[in-house]
């Protein structure tokens, strides 16, 4: 089965000379530095909203990772915008997904193996048709990285019991060359000062890696990541992680008074 690029035109251009045109735009310089440490595993975390608003701090973090890693497997945790799915996780286990730099293959390999190994993970189509937060990664991976398989799973009901589950049952996975990315904006709809200052409480404890704080504090202050179930699955992953990038919508848009926050991030 393939799933088709429904936002292509939308979230971002539809062509993929249009999209390798605004990726050297965005490049930050330090991609001439020859850097590569051949890592057998890294993650990232990158926001999904349009490319206008976010790519830059996106490609931010991806031009760093391609001096690190040649992933042969791309997991993408998604969140989920629609209300549509079944269980916990719904994960595409086979097929192809559509990008206007071509096809990307599904390892099924590793979706049999997590869809086996616990009933968190189910296999399930519905929760990735009309979804956003993985597809729009693709383009700006694909463009990087070139060949890879990807596992897309979209994280449905996100909590702090089942994420510390998920962080486990990763870790036992045996393969090599293998890129978590984790997608999420941070905070939604609040004046520019107001989305800065909650996004900084949250980068904070991802910076701390202090997961039970990730989801104290979104519920304390009200911050409106939309992917703090992915997000906290990576910080659960990894050791060293770096800020990359932080932004807000008004970068683009000019419009401090509703704004989107933007963070991207780097994790070994």
């Amino acid at each position: 089965m393939v799933r088709k690029a429904v936002f292509s035109g939308k979230f971002y251009p539809s062509t993929a000379d249009e999209i390798k045109s605004f990726i050297e735009e965005n490049l930050s310089g330090h991609n001439n530095i020859n850097v590569q440490e051949n890592l057998k595993k890294l993650g990232l975390i990158l926001p999904h909203a349009g490319y206008v608003y976010s790519a830059k701090t996106a490609i931010r973090a991806i031009e760093k990772a391609q001096k690190l890693i040649k992933p042969a497997t791309v997991i993408l945790i998604g969140t989920n915008h629609t209300g549509i799915g079944n269980g916990v996780c719904s994960v595409w286990d086979s097929g192809q997904w559509e990008t206007p730099f071509g096809k990307v293959n599904v390892n099924n390999e590793i979706a049999e193996e997590l869809i086996k190994s616990s009933d968190l993970f189910e296999k399930d189509y519905s929760a990735h048709i009309y979804e956003h937060s993985i597809e729009v990664q693709l383009p700006l991976l694909k463009y990087f990285f070139d060949d890879f398989k990807i596992v897309p799973i979209i994280y449905n009901i996100q909590n702090i019991t089942y994420t510390f589950q998920i962080i486990e049952i990763f870790k036992k996975l045996n393969f090599n060359n293998l890129l978590f990315v984790a997608s999420s904006d941070f905070n939604h709809y609040e004046d520019d000062k107001t989305t800065r200052l909650k996004d900084q409480i949250l980068i904070e404890k991802i910076l701390e890696r202090d997961i039970k704080g990730m989801y104290q504090v979104a519920n304390e202050f009200n911050i409106t990541a939309c992917g703090l179930g992915p997000m906290s699955i990576l910080v659960g992953l990894f050791n060293n992680i770096e800020l990359v990038d932080h932004t807000t919508s008004a970068e683009f848009s000019n419009d401090y008074s509703l704004t989107v926050g933007y963070a991207s991030f780097l994790l070994r």
